[in-house]
């Protein structure tokens, strides 16, 4: 129970941190995103070296410098140039590689780091993944912090119901060879409460989404936010390593904090843009 109260606290001051700037403005939003995407890199980069100690060589300074500096790069193209043949092509290239990395582990021939090539991970599956995190408000005609918000709110009511269901009920492992702890009672008891909260942002959010759009995104989120959570415990598996840093108490580092948003976002954010345009 301690550590119940512990991973709370620790998600609340997380949230703050997050909503404020959000609710504030974009640019604002942007900034906390660049921010974290150092972070992000830098916990990636310590990740890697456990498993490849080149990684850290001088010869790679260069390289991980511009890994760190890539966000404000993406930002600039993918949202404040409105090139639509850019963001085409950077959305599927993300996309593909989060399916990759899906697929991979569901069917229990995860590749290794030195196959995935360590800096193209780096690029794509978090920083450009954390780039279409933060223009998910910009989908619209106008910025509109409730779709990060909705977004943000089923991820964390999906994790917290499944942990208090796999500690209350748990008893069957949902992915063992990966995650232990995680349990199918779990992940049952995140999805239902990630519909049930799907379809309450239908009553009262009024963002132009349907009923079965909600779902969707209910049971979307749900499900890619768990597989976040197995790809980078396997990532850490294979590094031999518990958690990706120390900034947070009772969860660990921020990308384990973040692994469910960055692997469901590049999925959420094509999502509201097939409802945009079909709708």
């Amino acid at each position: 129970m301690k550590e119940f109260y512990t991973r709370s606290i620790t998600a609340t001051a997380y949230a703050i941190v997050i909503l404020l700037p959000l609710f504030y403005n974009e640019y604002m939003f942007y900034l906390v995103g660049f921010i974290c995407s150092l972070i992000l890199v830098f916990e990636f980069i310590k990740l890697i070296s456990k498993y490849n100690h080149k990684f850290l060589s001088r010869d790679s300074g260069k390289s991980n410098f511009i890994l760190y500096m890539t966000f404000p790069l993406y930002i600039s193209l993918f949202i404040l140039s409105k090139n639509q043949i850019f963001e085409m092509i950077f959305l599927v290239v993300i996309v593909f590689t989060n399916i990759i990395l899906g697929f991979s582990l569901l069917k229990n021939k995860f590749f290794s780091f030195s196959i995935l090539k360590n800096r193209f991970i780096g690029h794509v599956y978090l920083v450009g993944s954390l780039v279409l995190f933060c223009s998910i408000p910009n989908i619209g005609d106008f910025y509109n912090p409730y779709l990060v918000f909705s977004f943000l709110a089923l991820i964390w009511v999906s994790d917290s119901a499944a942990y208090v269901f796999g500690v209350t009920f748990g008893k069957r492992p949902l992915f063992k060879t990966v995650s232990p702890k995680k349990s199918v009672e779990g992940f049952l008891g995140g999805l239902i409460f990630s519909i049930i909260l799907s379809l309450i942002f239908f009553k009262y959010l009024n963002l132009d989404l349907s009923l079965s759009e909600w779902i969707t995104l209910g049971v979307l989120t749900s499900f890619l936010g768990t597989l976040g959570d197995l790809v980078q415990s396997q990532f850490k598996r294979e590094a031999g390593v518990k958690d990706s840093g120390k900034w947070l108490p009772g969860h660990g580092g921020l990308y384990d904090r973040m692994d469910s948003i960055i692997f469901a976002s590049p999925f959420i954010y094509l999502s509201l843009i097939i409802f945009k345009n079909v709708s």
